[in-house]
């Protein structure tokens, strides 16, 4: 398989057309018919549904474009890279899938600024997977909780999350110090389902013979504020998520937390890595919000 043959291929995705195709790529269109037969022959399917009056992509078509494309992308960047007369700083940051947003938004905002000659890719993912592509070198350092035990990855703490309850302000939870978790009983809640503790929560309701109604599931925090905003149910989230709709109160029998820091391996802490450790160690993670004077426990 060439390159050639894959710009032949998106040619004909772009325009839809086998002739014009062979205009873009500036050859004949025998030319391009031969590159792309060629092409269909070494992968063993048809890429195109040839029509009479429209060239459609066939289903191994659909699954071929997303690699071409991403084949294509690398080539070109590798061209400019070594181009380039200065290479370009580049950091691969690994998030945790459930960071907040808005903090996390602010922080690459402001290390731009500060760095403008520093380029970051950013890939979210759970711990597990965040823990296996430091392994394998797929990003330079991960924002998530503390990394296993055995693993040899050196950690820095940033900052600590709670667990709470997140009600409507009409709730009449929301003027309360704390709630008992019995009283959480059959009451209708909004689950995230890419929670790191959720094991640990269900547990915890579990041993204490709670069993709340779960009206919705997502992994989308954003989400989660406004419906429970809304007072379609409750949930438990951390407390550095949240919204002017919603209060955050302590749960009696519930003290589930984690530490947010920065992982990266041992041997590997160049000038790059620094610079955005210094810089994430001075973020502000836990803005004050309205209403929040009940969780000073999770401080």
């Amino acid at each position: 398989m060439d390159i050639y043959q894959l710009r032949y291929f998106l040619a004909i995705v772009e325009t839809n057309n086998f002739s014009r195709a062979a205009e873009r790529a500036f050859v004949s269109q025998p030319t391009l018919s031969a590159g792309i037969k060629k092409l269909e022959t070494e992968l063993g399917a048809s890429l195109f549904n040839r029509g009479s009056r429209k060239i459609s992509l066939t289903e191994a078509g659909i699954r071929f474009l997303p690699h071409a494309r991403t084949v294509i992308y690398e080539c070109n960047a590798a061209k400019q890279e070594i181009s380039r007369k200065t290479p370009v700083k580049r950091l691969q940051l690994g998030i945790l899938r459930s960071l907040p947003t808005d903090r996390l938004a602010v922080l690459m905002s402001d290390f731009n600024k500060a760095h403008p000659d520093i380029q970051i890719s950013l890939k979210d993912g759970t711990p597990t997977q965040l823990q296996n592509w430091l392994a394998e070198q797929r990003i330079d350092v991960a924002l998530s909780v503390t990394p296993d035990a055995e693993s040899d990855f050196s950690f820095e703490p940033l900052y600590s999350w709670k667990y709470c309850l997140c009600v409507p302000r009409s709730h009449p939870f929301a003027g309360r110090g704390s709630v008992p978790l019995k009283q959480l009983d059959r009451l209708d809640f909004v689950h995230r389902t890419h929670c790191e503790t959720g094991s640990e929560i269900a547990r915890a309701f579990a041993n204490s013979g709670v069993n709340p109604h779960i009206v919705f599931r997502t992994d989308q925090d954003d989400k989660a504020l406004a419906f429970v905003g809304a007072g379609l149910g409750l949930c438990m989230m951390p407390d550095v998520l949240g919204a002017d709709t919603i209060a955050q109160v302590a749960v009696e029998g519930i003290n589930i937390g984690r530490t947010i820091g920065l992982s990266w391996a041992k041997p590997v802490d160049n000038e790059i890595i620094q610079s955005f450790r210094l810089f994430a160690a001075s973020h502000d993670w836990h803005p004050r919000r309205p209403g929040n004077k009940n969780l000073d426990w999770a401080r």
